[in-house]
C-alpha cells in the first residue's frame, strides 16, 4: 500500500483514492508493502481446456523490507485432473521496487523485479502419474478411412500438447504451476491520474528439467469510484501458438484493509485454457 490516507475525502471536489496493490491476478505491480508491513493472500484458479479440468488454492504471505525489498511465500495445492489434491508446492520470492518516477499531481512511473522458485512438496512421484492417459492410440488400422485417420493424429497432438507424465503435471511454456522451476520477471508500472493504473512483466522461467521459457503479463486497471474498479490482464508466451489467455477483472474494496478481485479469463490459441476463472482475497495489515 503506497499511502495510508483515508480511502477517500474532498478537496476541492476531486476524490483521491487509496493505492491498496496486489489488485491483479496474473500480473505483478510494484504497490508492495511498506517497510515491515503484512499483505495476505488468498486465491482460487479454477481452469478448463477439453475434456481436462484444474483446481488450485494458493495462500501467500508478503513483507515489506527496508530498500525496497519484499520478501513473500506461498503454498499452493492443486487437483490437476487426477480428482485429488495430489499437487502441492512452496514458492519463496523476494522483490525489489525502484523509487518512482513523477510528474503532475497523481502520475508515475515505477521499476522492479521479482524472482522465485516453485519446489513441489508432494505430486511430481509416479503417484501423480497419469500413464494410462498418456498412450497415444495406434492409428495404423485407420488410414484406408482418411477422416478417422486424421480425426486419430489430430487427437494425439493434442495429447502431446497438453501433457501429464511421470514426472507430475507438465506444460510447455511460462505455464509450469507444480514442476520445480525459477522465475524472474521485470515488472513496470504506470499510474495515469487518480483513477487508471497499467502494469506490464516480462517474464523469464528456468525449468529444472529443460530450457527456459519466455513471456509476458499485462494488466489495466480503471478506479469507477471507492469501493469498485474494473480492468483487463493478459498473460501468455512469446510464441503466438503457445498459451496465450485474457482476462475480465473487477475488485471490490469494502474497506481500506481488504479487496477481493475477481477474473474469468477465455483462451486465444488452441494451446490455452477454453476456461479460467480465478479468485484473490487481499488483507493488508
Amino acid at each position: 500500500m503506497k499511502t495510508t490516507a483515508p480511502l477517500f475525502f474532498i478537496a476541492s471536489a476531486t476524490v483521491v483514492f487509496g493505492h491498496h496493490g496486489q489488485d491483479f491476478l496474473v500480473t505483478l505491480d510494484t504497490a508492495t508493502p511498506h517497510p515491515w508491513q503484512l499483505f495476505s493472500t488468498s486465491g482460487f484458479d479454477y481452469s478448463k481446456q477439453g475434456s481436462e479440468e484444474e483446481i488450485s488454492l494458493l495462500q501467500g504471505f508478503t513483507l515489506g523490507l527496508p530498500g525496497g525489498f519484499t520478501a513473500g511465500a506461498s503454498y499452493r495445492i492443486g487437483d490437476e485432473g487426477s480428482g485429488q489434491w495430489a499437487s502441492e508446492s512452496i514458492t519463496p520470492t523476494l522483490q525489489w521496487n525502484g523509487a518512482k518516477l513523477e510528474w503532475g499531481e497523481h502520475s508515475s512511473l515505477s521499476l522492479g523485479f521479482a524472482l522465485g522458485w516453485e519446489i513441489p512438496t508432494r505430486g511430481t512421484s509416479s503417484n501423480h502419474s497419469h500413464g494410462g492417459d498418456l498412450a497415444l492410440q495406434d492409428c495404423s488400422s485407420l488410414i484406408g478411412i482418411p477422416a478417422l485417420y486424421q480425426a486419430c493424429l489430430l487427437a494425439n497432438e493434442e495429447r502431446l500438447n497438453h501433457s501429464h507424465d511421470e514426472d507430475g503435471h507438465s506444460h510447455d511454456g511460462i505455464h509450469r504451476h507444480g514442476e520445480s522451476h525459477g522465475f524472474l520477471r521485470l515488472i513496470a508500472e504506470l499510474e495515469l491520474g487518480e483513477r487508471d493504473k497499467i502494469a506490464s512483466n516480462l517474464i523469464a522461467v528456468f525449468p529444472e528439467d529443460g530450457d527456459p521459457a519466455f513471456g509476458y503479463a499485462l494488466a489495466y486497471r480503471h478506479r469507477f469510484n471507492e469501493l469498485f474498479s474494473a480492468g483487463l490482464e493478459a498473460t501468455g508466451d512469446f510464441d503466438s501458438n503457445g498459451e496465450h489467455l485474457l482476462y475480465l477483472t473487477s475488485t471490490f474494496y469494502p474497506n481500506d484493509s481488504f479487496s477481493i478481485t475477481l477474473g474469468t479469463a477465455t483462451g486465444l490459441t488452441p494451446d490455452s485454457a477454453d476456461l479460467s476463472v480465478q479468485s484473490l482475497l487481499t488483507w493488508r495489515f
